[in-house]
């Protein structure tokens, strides 16, 4: 079986005078929400082969306060086009994810997360993943990452 895992990045600072969004960092409280999505993935006994992460501070953090807590810092792949995340860019940076990856996390923003999310749970209600929001998407084993398509999930979970 092969899984996706879309982590919205976790609480961030208000963007300070002259500061660009891209570069707001996590609160305290959101740094608290990071290592709480690590102990999540943990307790669903998920190991992430590979990490897709956007380039904003807040996701850099985000995803960095993961991996720590998981082992998994020397995965983490930052990609430009995931900021600020337009479902299309996700999907196509999934695709180039190495055949061998059995689960991904990708960590992300709203409202392009949320909308890549409903296109695999494809039923109501609607994904509103919230700051520090998980949701595990299930494939077959045999389901390539370059042929990546909505249609072949076989399950999808809300995992915070």
């Amino acid at each position: 079986m092969k899984q996706l895992l879309l982590l919205r990045h976790a609480h961030a600072e208000d963007a300070g005078e002259g500061q660009a969004d891209i570069d707001r960092p996590l609160s305290p409280r959101g740094r608290a929400e990071a290592l709480d999505a690590a102990h999540c993935i943990a307790a669903a006994g998920l190991r992430c082969d590979q990490l897709l992460v956007s380039p904003a501070v807040r996701t850099r953090e985000t995803a960095t306060i993961v991996a720590a807590e998981l082992d998994l810092a020397r995965k983490l792949q930052f990609e430009d086009a995931l900021y600020p995340g337009e479902p299309d860019a996700l999907l196509a940076a999934v695709r180039r994810c190495p055949a061998g990856s059995d689960t991904v996390l990708l960590v992300g923003h709203n409202p392009g997360l949320s909308e890549f999310a409903q296109r695999f749970k494809g039923t109501a209600p609607p994904v509103e993943l919230q700051k520090a929001g998980l949701c595990a998407v299930s494939f077959g084993a045999d389901t390539s990452w370059s042929g990546l398509r909505p249609g072949q999930a076989t399950g999808f979970t809300l995992l915070r």
